[in-house]
């Protein structure tokens, strides 16, 4: 029997929104068949916590709040007491909140924030070098689950069939998992691991955000074509 805490069967497919959060980009995102979109503000050269919560709010689709460090993919650095005040301020208009587990610094102030206003939590790790081993992921996961994430995210560079079985597995055995193959060999990940029970996809709307990202309107495609549909 799988383990986790979202029992969500349909994946959702999430448009990343990153650069700017400007209103033709969320226009685009929710025709292409957004389900949620993906505030990155790790990206954006502007912050201004004002303009970013008014853009949420208008959004006219749920969103993830996404501060990522910049060891782990963000595109510029925000110092940690920065990150928390940017976290504090936009949080209460998210319906997700996605904190890295090796943030540790805030990671707890986090986690007490997410509970605190009743959002869905996401603890993720990425590793844009290597997918680790078997164990080593299994400990991530169950670090995530012993935080009460609502979803762990894994995203690891995928480079061959070892390394696809190994994300897989863990979709076999837990139910509160986004997985992600990054790169070239783990593209197929994108659409292949929602059928395994991955719970979000993320998807593009200008510019891929990860390495061998798609398009969220590739994405809805290819779950047409692979009978995952919702």
């Amino acid at each position: 029997m799988k383990k986790g805490t979202d029992k969500r069967r349909t994946p959702l497919t999430a448009g990343v929104i990153a650069g700017s959060i400007k209103p033709q980009d969320v226009k685009k995102a929710i025709a292409s068949g957004a389900d949620i979109l993906e505030i990155r503000v790790d990206t954006y050269r502007r912050r201004n916590p004002d303009d970013i919560a008014r853009a949420m709010r208008g959004a006219g689709r749920p969103t993830i709040l996404t501060i990522r460090s910049k060891k782990e993919g963000g595109r510029f650095h925000i110092p940690d007491d920065k990150r928390l005040e940017l976290f504090n301020a936009l949080a209460p208009f998210a319906k997700y909140v996605d904190i890295e587990l090796s943030s540790s610094a805030i990671l707890k102030n986090v986690v007490d924030l997410s509970r605190r206003l009743g959002k869905k939590l996401i603890i993720s790790y990425h590793n844009f070098k290597k997918t680790p081993g078997g164990k080593e992921l299994t400990g991530i996961v169950k670090k995530g689950i012993s935080l009460r994430a609502d979803i762990v995210k894994i995203a690891c560079a995928a480079k061959d069939a070892g390394d696809f079985r190994r994300l897989a597995s863990l979709l076999i055995a837990y139910d509160c998992l986004s997985v992600i193959g990054m790169g070239r060999g783990g593209k197929a990940s994108r659409v292949l691991f929602p059928a395994l029970g991955s719970k979000i996809a993320y998807g593009s709307i200008t510019t891929a955000a990860a390495p061998g990202q798609m398009s969220v309107r590739e994405i809805k495609k290819e779950f047409k074509r692979f009978y995952i549909t919702g």
